[in-house]
């Protein structure tokens, strides 16, 4: 049932937005099956006799293939990380921290293969203080959650007729800070890249609609 779940998370990607980056090639789902194969390969008995896996998994690709996924690099580590986080919490598995994917480039390799590595890696501690920062220099707190839109009483309303009144949402989560949209009609960028859910790091640029801003760890 866990892989099936895994398979179907994917393959609406595929099927999706982004078909036509993938309608050849090494699809998400070859990637997403060696990442289980990994997960499962990799069990350990812990002392309680739960059974921990690595929680980063190395994918490498030939460059060919890795220049294809370029464009939508981000959606696509975002749902292989939510796709095995569901396999993990499928199979009982425990992890020593969040898990992430990371999409490597291996200039040797043929187009069409791929090798992913399995690493164990420690939780660490996130800062939790955090600012958006606007293009005008105003600076909003975010608090957790910190909605964005034009609808009043959210975090940071905006008067930007680009930005949806439920635009976005900035929460701290298990592995840091991330960004949402909320099914806006403009959508959500994090440092030019059109998300719907991303991680945030100290210094990302955020435009909500046509509204610029930066992030802020401190």
């Amino acid at each position: 049932m866990g892989l099936r779940r895994f398979e179907r998370r994917l393959e609406s990607l595929v099927e999706g937005t982004f078909a036509r980056v993938f309608k050849s090639g090494l699809s998400p789902l070859e990637i997403g099956r060696r990442i289980v194969r990994e997960i499962d390969g990799n069990q350990t008995v812990a002392v309680d006799g739960a059974l921990a896996v690595p929680n980063h998994y190395w994918v490498y690709l030939s460059s060919a293939d890795h220049a294809r996924f370029a464009e939508v690099e981000t959606q696509l580590t975002n749902e292989l990380i939510e796709a095995s986080r569901t396999h993990i919490a499928d199979e009982q598995y425990r992890v020593l921290g969040p898990v992430s994917v990371t999409l490597v480039e291996a200039p040797d390799y043929p187009e069409g293969t791929l090798q992913v590595q399995a690493q164990w890696r420690e939780g660490v501690a996130h800062q939790t203080s955090a600012s958006i920062v606007l293009s005008t220099g105003e600076r909003f707190p975010v608090g957790n959650p910190f909605t964005i839109g034009r609808l009043p009483g959210g975090s940071l309303v905006l008067t930007d007729e680009n930005v949806s009144r439920n635009h976005a949402v900035i929460e701290l989560g298990a592995a840091g800070w991330v960004v949402r949209d909320l099914g806006s009609t403009n959508g959500t960028k994090v440092n030019g890249a059109l998300i719907q859910e991303s991680p945030l790091q100290n210094g990302d640029s955020v435009v909500f609609g046509a509204t610029e801003a930066t992030f802020e760890l401190h």
